[in-house]
């Protein structure tokens, strides 16, 4: 098990003294709150790559990472979703909604693991880039790869082991820190802070009008999947 700093441990304390201080009934406050969690996961990690003179070769167009199963939380999903309302126009928004349905379909009769190296691009890649990167949850701000050549491997050969480094372990866990701390304060407070699949947990924001006030009243955010 890798050691974890007293500074990740104090970040880590902190995020999560935060968090329970989102108790607002205000879906707009809340979403807020978890915009400025964002700010500080991205913040750190920038630091924790400098100070460490880590190369990161993560770059516009390689989307590789985009066609693996990801998994977010409610708060995350609430923000994406809130940006896409905000940012998208009527027929924008109905194509995402069509790709989000598609996915899912193709989702519905894959495991976890098959759905991890499935290959499906994630419904809001387009020409290789994400549509929503400035509203993107935790999971994929906190993921960086040191080697895009063990990425394109892994994508071009799903069922073959990976092979060589794909993280920098100290970039990950600075992630991490804010990340997990944050949702482990959410969670001592009663809310939600369960990992969705993200097709599912994005379709379910953006289409059920319940959802994200169900989730203020710290009861399950998406029923019907995990």
């Amino acid at each position: 098990m890798p050691t974890i700093s007293s500074e990740l441990q104090a970040i880590f304390d902190r995020e999560r003294a935060d968090a329970t201080t989102d108790t607002s009934a205000d879906a707009g406050a809340a979403r807020t709150h978890t915009i400025r969690m964002h700010g500080r996961l991205d913040a750190l990690q920038r630091r924790t790559i400098e100070l460490n003179h880590v190369t990161i070769e993560c770059s516009r167009g390689c989307s590789y990472c985009c066609h693996l199963r990801v998994e977010i939380r409610p708060h995350d999903a609430f923000v994406l979703a809130e940006h896409l309302r905000r940012t998208c126009t009527a027929v924008e928004l109905a194509a995402v909604l069509e790709r989000l349905r598609h996915n899912l379909a193709r989702i519905a009769s894959l495991s976890a693991d098959e759905h991890i190296r499935a290959g499906i691009p994630c419904a809001l890649l387009k020409e290789g880039a994400c549509t929503a990167y400035e509203a993107r949850p935790a999971t994929c701000r906190k993921y960086h790869s040191v080697s895009v050549a063990t990425c394109r491997d892994a994508y071009h050969d799903t069922s073959a082991p990976l092979t060589g480094e794909i993280e920098d372990e100290r970039v990950r866990l600075a992630g991490n820190a804010v990340a997990l701390g944050y949702a482990k304060g959410l969670d001592d407070s009663g809310f939600d802070a369960g990992l969705y699949e993200f097709h599912f947990a994005l379709q379910r924001a953006l289409t059920d009008a319940r959802a994200e006030k169900r989730y203020r009243h710290r009861k399950r955010a998406f029923a019907g999947g995990a």
